[in-house]
This record gives C-alpha cells, structure tokens and sequence, in this order.
C-alpha cells in the first residue's frame, strides 16, 4: 500500500523527460535551419550601437546594400543608404594620387637668380 504513490510519480517523470527531450530537439533543429536560411537570403547585422535605452543605431547588409536605421521598440526608419563597398582610406589615397599623375609633370622651381650673386 506504501508503493501505490510510486508508479504515477515514475510515470510524470518519465513524461516530463521525454516531452524536455523532444522540446530541445525541436529547438536545436530550428535553430540550424535559421543559420542555413540566414546564409541563403543574404541578410547580416553589421554593427548596432544603442542611442538611449532603448533605441538602436543598426548597420545591416541586405543581398549587397548596406543600409543605416533606427530602431525603436515602435518604429524601424531608415535613416540612410550608404555606397555598396566602402572604399578605404588607402583606396582613396591611391586614386587620388593616380588622379595627380595624369597632369603633365610640373616644372621644379627656378633658383632666384640674386641669390647666388
């Protein structure tokens, strides 16, 4: 008569741990199909700086255009399109010097002649 409380118990355990089971295999496989799909549809987070408590300054790239919103927990604006591919400091010093190069060659200073005299 002691035992009678035992076979109930086993069994919700036994459930609970099979239901726990099945939820973080569901969950685990969700997750790997948003990785596959995150590739696939070419979205990713650049960057994010928070601009109050609960607002958002986010760089995304959506299939090649990289777009600058703010994000509040109401509203999504997007405050700017920016150029495709950034051009580094080094890409715009080497086209600007190229940009130099195609003017002819400038004469060097003349000496002043009351110098040497």
């Amino acid at each position: 008569m002691t035992t009678d409380w035992i076979h109930p118990i086993t069994q919700l355990a036994l459930g609970l741990g099979i239901t726990a089971i099945a939820l973080w295999a569901a969950f685990a496989t969700l997750r790997r199909l948003q990785r596959r799909q995150g590739g696939r549809v070419g979205l990713s987070i650049l960057g994010a700086i928070a601009v109050g408590t609960r607002e958002r300054v986010v760089l995304l790239e959506a299939e090649g255009v990289r777009l600058l919103l703010g994000v509040t927990p109401n509203t999504i604006t997007l405050l700017q399109r920016l150029p495709d591919h950034p051009s580094s400091f080094a890409d715009r010093l080497a086209a600007a010097i190229d940009e130099g190069n195609t003017d002819p060659p400038s004469p060097p200073p003349a000496a002043k002649q009351g110098a040497n005299q």
